[in-house]
């Protein structure tokens, strides 16, 4: 029992910091895709922009996709 213990102790010891580098690894890697997230959300924010300087308006409570598809579909039926 007393080196079932012991070989516990000296795993416990090596693993503790590879399981802390792991996780700042994955903390840095989420933090990289929010930072892309928040750099599409511009250009959608900007595209929406561009859209409704054309005079095309984006209704109450409608979500970005859902405007951008709405005026697609409208320039998709003029033609």
């Amino acid at each position: 029992m007393a080196l079932f213990l012991n070989a516990y102790q000296i795993t416990s010891q090596v693993m503790f910091p590879i399981l802390v580098f792991i996780l700042i690894l994955l903390i840095k890697d989420l933090n990289r895709y929010g930072k892309v997230s928040e750099q599409i959300k511009l250009k959608l924010n900007d595209l929406i922009e561009s859209i409704e300087s054309t005079g095309f308006r984006k209704n109450a409570n409608e979500k970005e996709f859902a405007f951008i598809e709405r005026y697609l579909n409208k320039l998709a039926s003029k033609d």
